[in-house]
């Protein structure tokens, strides 16, 4: 059966299923919100906040207030879409637009207000910091679940937030021209750089350089996501190109077990009491996807089998109204294999690699929140990350055995080299925020212990027939390189301490806020200390604008491979001097326009030197600036549209004699435009169409017969010159449906996302063929993503 029909037959099953009657069904069972209000800066409980709940189908509304813990719980709720409003005086009142209520299920919902003198109401009630740059943004559970291209994967659901550029359906992204692996990520504040799958070690360049593949998260396992693109304090530091940090869900009031279906697997998970404590909540989520099975049903045999597992648990346990302590447990797996039956399937044999990787990575987190005096908050978290990660790569040669024969009888070279990658972190985060009478003042302290075991050996002499002009080759016209396991065998075995504190003061006066703060580090494997100063502005002098500014210093730590990669790559932090201003106008309510303008000079860039003997430093400089501007509104009720665009010219010298070029991941233009409608309580469609100027382009050279006579053939690809030119732009078409209905106690979702409606072309993905001298661009194909959701209240 062809990859189309079986396509096909997914989407037949996928609309009976949704198209069922809409009067087929009893009257559901009523469900409950519990609405508990805080103040965001001192964390307390506020009472007496007016909650107005309205019913989107009936526009039935009622008006509650909170009690002295800042709660309410609104019951015998008929399931669907409801608005909240929540004022207060003396606060910037909060608005979201779109809460679901669920069958027999007792949700809860949080909202923090922020004392503000001027009301504004915004599109969807914001929970990021109130004295960040407007350009940050926070991302709902509801949002991330159901994100037009988001799939089943809550970083996919990221696309379109200012400056980010995501260009597949796959999580990796980039970000102001920095690539994917610049990112700083967080999961509850806990640092957890492996929370992407398939990050590649070996392989094609365009798969090692492009961050990972899923993240390690199911979609209802987020609560919030807050993003920046730049500009944040100095409570964060160790990578320069955006700040995402991510929110665990807890769990609800009331028990509920889960089970979703995809195509490639399935996850089970509990959410609700957690039984030690009146108020503790538990959160249990494991999931097993088998995408080698799935490629086999569409019948793409030649990719081979990734294989993941992740389990996430999260318990809040309040000990008393002033402390409470939470768990947080995640444990991932991944597996990746290609043998020699997927190099047989690979279309003119133009993938003839070898793989195998395998990854296991825990995180162990502890966090004590304590409410200290009337306003301040001391929060400290202890964690243990571990991961485990071998990759092999080896090359099979069907060129070399008579046309039509068999995978078994294909010449074999496994395991030519392998890396090893062992990471063990212990760490301490300590921080302290209180209001005094300037504004708000915070302080931390960080205390890392890393120990690295990395190793890397090559079996033998192998050819690359891939490389630079400038990498090492004992003939000037020998047209390919030799990896010698003299030059690339290398090992690290080290245990070092780092150290970080900070203090910043925010001082309030009138419509002006002014926030000053200095991050100090000390950096164990680059053996140096650094001082980040870091300074922000904002401005409202009314409820239709606020102005915004940011500037300082930010460090960015070199990446283990490439400290490891030789014995003589002694690496230092990366420098970026960042300034940026803004302004975000409100020409309505529900109604934002915010546009910002950045620069950054860039000091001490990581660049290889090298491939032939695995060696990189210190010594590239560039710039990067641009202009991000974001548009939201609310069309009418259940329509909400959203339009991005982001120019970015972003440059760097690598000091090869070639002057400046291109960054590598910078693209000029990035634009989307997006489209979300709540038809009904039952079903809401999305659209989103987003073009990409591509990335850049080298000059290269393709020699034939670099082996010789006697030798077969084989071609080489010569770069003589580093991103001089572009690929061409793309231009793609997102698009969603989901559909919610409860049969009795079970409560369905169910989805299509389809990424790449139209099958548009782009340039940016292309893999050499050393057998034909060609290069192999891939297939652009949609990608329909489907998935079905069940859950049982009690």
């Amino acid at each position: 059966m062809s990859r189309q029909l079986k396509q096909g037959s997914w989407l037949i099953l996928w609309a009976l299923l949704a198209g069922l009657p809409y009067f087929s069904h009893a009257a559901e069972a009523p469900g409950a919100l519990t609405v508990i209000v805080k103040d965001q800066l001192t964390e307390r409980p506020l009472p007496n906040v007016q909650i107005t709940i309205r019913e989107r189908e009936t526009a039935a509304s009622q008006t509650l207030a909170t009690d002295e813990l800042g709660r309410i719980v609104v019951e015998q709720l008929d399931p669907g879409l409801y608005s909240v409003n929540v004022s207060k005086s003396g606060f910037a009142a909060l608005y979201e637009p779109s809460v679901r209520v669920v069958t027999r299920k007792n949700i809860k919902i949080e909202f923090d207000l922020r004392p503000q003198a001027i009301e504004v109401v915004e599109v969807r009630a914001q929970q990021t910091d109130p004295f960040a740059s407007a350009s940050s943004t926070y991302l709902d559970r509801e949002a991330l679940r159901s994100a037009v291209g988001g799939g089943a994967d809550p970083l996919l659901s990221l696309d379109g937030l200012p400056g980010l550029a995501s260009a597949s359906e796959f999580a990796s992204f980039s970000v102001r021209g920095r690539g994917p692996r610049d990112n700083l990520l967080l999961v509850d504040d806990f640092p957890f750089d492996k929370a992407v799958h398939f990050d590649a070690t070996l392989g094609e360049e365009e798969d090692v350089g492009g961050g990972g593949r899923f993240s390690i998260f199911a979609p209802n396992v987020i609560s919030g996501a807050e993003f920046s693109p730049g500009g944040w304090g100095p409570a964060y530091g160790g990578r320069a190109a955006s700040l995402l940090k991510l929110d665990v869900a807890d769990g609800n009031p009331s028990p509920s077990a889960s089970l979703r279906l995809d195509l490639a697997g399935y996850e089970v998970g509990y959410d609700g009491p957690a039984g030690i404590t009146d108020d503790a909540t538990l959160l249990v989520s494991a999931r097993r996807l088998d995408f080698g099975a799935l490629f086999e049903t569409i019948e793409e045999l030649d990719i081979g089998e990734p294989v993941l597992r992740d389990i996430i648990v999260k318990s809040v346990i309040p000990i008393n109204q002033n402390h409470t302590f939470e768990i947080l447990m995640i444990d991932t797996h991944e597996d990746y294999s290609r043998d020699v039956t997927h190099v047989f399937e690979s279309p003119n044999f133009e993938d003839a690699a070898l793989q195998d990787s395998e990854q296991d990575s825990d995180l162990y987190g502890l966090t004590l929140r304590s409410l200290i005096g009337d306003k301040a908050v001391w929060t400290n978290k202890v964690y243990y990350r571990n991961s485990d990660k071998v990759s092999s790569e080896g090359e099979a040669f069907p060129d070399l055995v008579p046309e039509g024969s068999p995978a078994a009888d294909f010449p074999l070279r496994e395991d030519i080299i392998t890396i090893g990658e062992a990471e063990t972190e212990i760490g301490w985060r300590s921080d302290f925020e209180t209001v005094n009478q300037w504004g708000l003042f915070s302080a931390g302290l960080r205390v890392t212990q890393i120990e690295l075991d990395y190793h890397t050996v090559l079996d033998g002499d192998w050819i690359r027939f891939v490389y630079d002009d400038d990498d090492f080759r004992p003939d000037p016209d020998q047209r390919f390189i030799v990896l010698e396991p003299g030059n690339i065998n290398s090992a690290i075995n080290q245990k070092e301490m780092s150290y970080a504190g900070y203090v910043d003061q925010v001082f309030e006066h009138g419509d002006w806020d002014f926030s000053t703060g200095l991050r100090l580090e000390r950096d164990g494997f680059a053996d140096e200390s650094v001082a980040s100063p870091r300074f922000s502005v904002n401005w409202q002098p009314g409820r239709t604008v606020r102005y915004f500014a940011t500037a300082g210093l930010f460090y960015q730590s070199p990446r283990y491979l490439e400290l490891a990669a030789n014995e003589s790559n002694a690496l230092k932090n990366e420098k970026i001097s960042h300034a940026s201003v803004g302004v975000k106008y409100f020409p309505a309510n529900n109604w934002s326009v915010l546009t910002e303008a950045y620069y950054q000079h860039l000091d001490d860039l990581v660049v290889d030197l090298d491939r032939a003997s695995g060696t990189f430093a210190n010594i590239g400089d560039g710039t990067s600036y641009g202009v991000d501007i974001v548009i939201n509104g609310i069309l009418r009720e259940g329509l909400y549209a959203t339009a991005t665009y982001s120019y970015n010219d972003a440059v760097v010298d690598r000091k090869d004699g070639r002057g400046e070029v291109a960054a590598e991941f910078s693209r000029k233009h990035v634009a989307t435009l997006g489209l979300t409608w709540e038809i009904s309580d039952r079903w809401k469609v999305a659209g989103r169409y987003k073009y990409l100027s591509g990335r850049p382009a080298d000059n290269f050279i393709i020699h034939a017969d670099v082996l010789g006579p006697g030798q077969p053939l084989r071609y080489s690809k010569e770069i003589t010159e580093r991103n001089v030119g572009r690929n061409s732009g793309s231009g793609l078409l997102n698009a969603r449906v989901d559909y919610r209905r409860a049969f009795g106690p079970i409560d369905l979702t169910a989805f299509l996302d389809v990424i790449n409606v139209t099958a548009a072309s782009a340039g940016d993905d292309t893999e050499f063929d050393y057998r034909r001298g060609v290069l192999v661009q891939d297939d652009s194909e949609a990608e329909p993503l489907i998935g079905l959701r069940l859950d049982y209240a009690w």
